[in-house]
C-alpha cells in the first residue's frame, strides 16, 4: 500500500491553544515554539480571533444546522431497510436525507423509527443507537435492542474495534490505488462548528482565547484522525472526473471523511462545507460495510450494502 502521510509538515505536535494559558501547562506547548521570546511575543500580542466574530459565525451556522435539520424524513415501519435483526441487535440501512437521533429539537429520525418499529429493553430510544452518521450519509447503522448490548457495542466503538467502511465519490482521479490519510483535526474557528485539519499556524491563531470567550470545544487537542484509502474506479459523471473509492474510517471522528478527502484535493462529491458547494448534487459517501464482535453469540458480524450512487 502507498502510504500518505500529511501530518509531519502541517500539525504542531503539542497541546491545545488552551495550553498557553498561564494557568495550565504553558511551558509544554512552549516547546513546540522557536524561542522563549517567540513564546512571550506570542502572548503578548493576544488571539487573532475576535471572539465576538466567532461566536456570531457558530450562532449563525448553529441556525442554518437546525433549519436543515428540520428537513428530516420522518420513517415508518415499512420504510426501514432491515439488514439483520435478532433479539439483540437491529440493523438498518439508513436512507440519505434522514438524522440518526433527533437531537435536543425532537426532528424525525431513523433511531425513532427504530424504537416505533422494534423497541427495546429500557423503554428509552436513546438507548438504542450506538454511533451516528451525518444526515446526508447513507448505509449502515447497528441499534441495540438490549442494555447489555447497547453496553457491549459502545465499548466496542469506543476501543475500536468495530471496523466500517464508506464508499464515496469524490471530485478528479486520485492519482495514488491506495494510502493512509494521518492528519489530526480541530473544530475550524473561520467556520464553527465545522472541522479542519489542525495546522501550527491555526492553533497559534488561537492563543490568548479563554473557553469563557469561545466555549472549550474549540481549544481541545488535536483529534488523531486516520483514514484509509483504496481507488475502487476511475470513472466520469457528466463530463466532469470521480473517482469512486473505498473509505476505512479508523478513528471515527467528526466529519473525518469529508475534511481527509478535501485535504487531499479531491472532495466528496455534493460535499457543500468541505469542497463541492457549486455540484448542487447529493453528497455521494454510503456506510458500506459494518464488521463487529456479536454482544450476544460472541461471533463475528459482517454485513454489507450497496451503494445507491
Amino acid at each position: 500500500i502507498i502510504t500518505m502521510r500529511l501530518a509531519a509538515a502541517l500539525v504542531l505536535m503539542a497541546g491545545s491553544a488552551a495550553a498557553f494559558a498561564p494557568a495550565q501547562q504553558a511551558g509544554a506547548r512552549q516547546m513546540a515554539l522557536a524561542s522563549t521570546l517567540e513564546y512571550e511575543a506570542i502572548i503578548g500580542s493576544g488571539s487573532s480571533i475576535s471572539a465576538d466574530d466567532f461566536n456570531a459565525k457558530l450562532a449563525a451556522n448553529r441556525e442554518t444546522m437546525s433549519a436543515k435539520d428540520k428537513t428530516s424524513k420522518s420513517l415508518g415501519k415499512d420504510d426501514l431497510k432491515v439488514v439483520h435483526e435478532d433479539e439483540h441487535i437491529v440493523v438498518i440501512d439508513k436512507p440519505a436525507g434522514v438524522l440518526s437521533t433527533p437531537g435536543k429539537d425532537g426532528n424525525p429520525s431513523l433511531q425513532q423509527a427504530v424504537f416505533d418499529a422494534f423497541g427495546c429493553e429500557s423503554g428509552n430510544a436513546n438507548k438504542m443507537a450506538c454511533h451516528r452518521l451525518g444526515m446526508d450519509t447513507s448505509g449502515l447503522m447497528v441499534f441495540a435492542k438490549t442494555n447489555h448490548a447497547l453496553r457491549d457495542l459502545n465499548s466496542q466503538f469506543r476501543t475500536r474495534k468495530v471496523t466500517r467502511k464508506y464508499e464515496a465519490l469524490v471530485k478528479g482521479h486520485v492519482s495514488d490505488d491506495s494510502g493512509v490519510i494521518d492528519v489530526p483535526l480541530m473544530m475550524d474557528y473561520e467556520n464553527p462548528p465545522y472541522m479542519c485539519v489542525s495546522t501550527e499556524e491555526k492553533q497559534r491563531a488561537l492563543i490568548g482565547l479563554s473557553a469563557d470567550d469561545v466555549g472549550k470545544k474549540v481549544l481541545e487537542n488535536p483529534k488523531e484522525s486516520i483514514t484509509e484509502y483504496e481507488v475502487l474506479a476511475r470513472e466520469e459523471v457528466d463530463g466532469e472526473q470521480v473517482s469512486r473509492l473505498s473509505l476505512t474510517s479508523v478513528t471515527g471522528r467528526t466529519h473525518q471523511l469529508n475534511v481527509h478527502c478535501s485535504a487531499i484535493g479531491h472532495p466528496i462529491v455534493g460535499d457543500s462545507v468541505y469542497g463541492d458547494a457549486d455540484s448542487g448534487k447529493a453528497m455521494c459517501v454510503h456506510a458500506k460495510s459494518l464488521s463487529f464482535r456479536h454482544p450476544g453469540t460472541r461471533e463475528q458480524v459482517n454485513l454489507e450494502s450497496a451503494a445507491p450512487f
